[in-house]
């Protein structure tokens, strides 16, 4: 057994479940849980954990796409760029390796900006909602949601890269 690609495997899908796992939550469990809150409340919530989560996932995500390309080509079937698009499994791991970066600018970019238009939304005077800050929470739900289209893609190929396609 080669301990090297044991490791590299386990650290690689470690971070993978930590980054998946979380929007799992954040759709399942945080934005349900935070519906029934007022809006000024959600967005405090919501911009303290998307706070939080980007300085994590900033250094988490980089490390996963790392040792996906070291886990493919230097500790895996991938010798040369040719086999990128000549076999199954190096075309499945490009289609990955987008996926994940796709994924990754989404969150760095549409989530990230959905959720600095919410923060800048201003409130009423009496401290609730305006229409612009319940329609910027709506967009950060639904683009966090969407996220999830990216999971699915990724989700797919790595269980279809263990079978070797």
């Amino acid at each position: 057994m080669d301990w090297v690609v044991v490791g590299a495997q386990w650290l690689h899908v470690l971070l993978g479940i930590i980054w998946f796992g979380n929007s799992l939550v954040v759709a399942a469990i945080l934005i349900p849980s935070l519906n029934p809150l007022p809006i000024p409340m959600q967005r405090e919530v919501g911009s303290r954990y998307g706070e939080r989560a980007t300085h994590l996932f900033d250094i988490l995500v980089p490390a996963v796409i790392i040792l996906g390309v070291v886990r493919g080509t230097l500790l895996g079937p991938i010798k040369d760029v040719g086999e990128v698009l000549g076999m199954p499994y190096g075309i499945t791991w490009l289609v990955a390796l987008i996926a994940v970066i796709a994924t990754f600018l989404w969150g760095r970019i549409v989530i990230n900006g959905a959720l600095r238009r919410m923060n800048d939304a201003a409130v009423n005077p009496d401290g609730t909602a305006t229409v612009q800050l319940e329609a910027e929470t709506a967009r950060v739900k639904l683009v966090v949601v969407l996220e999830l289209v990216g999971f699915l893609v990724i989700f797919t190929c790595m269980i279809l890269m263990r079978f070797g396609v």
